[in-house]
């Protein structure tokens, strides 16, 4: 062989050598890749199972507050429904004549005097004021208005304190761990 026939073989076996190399370090990078891929799939798995864990949690608790409320308002809604019946009751036997509705006044004695009790002096004493019909029904009406008020304002408190460990409840969550 001429010095000229070596130099191709020896440019031949060098291509050849390369193309091997390059053909294993494909091979490699693509083994790599592969790796990357089953490792990103399973990092995206997990984060996809702590979301699905997170959701369940998430619509449990909403169960638990709406069940939890449904009482709250069931019970508040029960207790005006007493009040109201108990409100007509009273209108029935304020109307039959059968009860009515006084204002108690009571005597109070002030040391300093001024409220002492003077013979001469014409005053209440202990005692009760019958009211006529309007005023009754008036009065009755308040007692209506107040229980109504009294049960929205046990709702709302009832509602504002769902709210409150709601959002407790979110900021725990989102406090960082240390």
């Amino acid at each position: 062989m001429t010095g000229r026939g070596k130099t191709i073989m020896a440019a031949l076996a060098l291509a050849g050598a390369f193309a091997a190399g390059w053909v294993v370090q494909g091979w490699r990078a693509d083994a790599a890749l592969a790796q990357l891929r089953q490792d990103h799939a399973g990092v995206l798995a997990d984060i996809a199972a702590e979301m699905r864990a997170a959701a369940d949690a998430v619509r449990a608790y909403e169960q638990r507050i709406a069940q939890a409320m449904a009482a709250v308002d069931k019970k508040s809604t029960e207790d005006l429904n007493n009040a109201k019946a108990e409100t007509q009751r009273l209108r029935d036997c304020v109307r039959a004549g059968t009860c009515g509705v006084r204002i108690v006044t009571r005597y109070v004695d002030q040391p300093s005097g001024a409220g002492s009790k003077d013979a001469a002096a014409g005053g209440l004493g202990d005692d009760a004021i019958t009211l006529d019909a309007g005023v009754s029904e008036r009065v009755l009406d308040l007692r209506d208005a107040i229980a109504e008020d009294a049960a929205k304002l046990g709702y709302l408190q009832q509602y504002a304190e769902q709210c409150q460990r709601a959002g407790a409840m979110t900021a725990a969550k989102k406090a960082p761990e240390n």
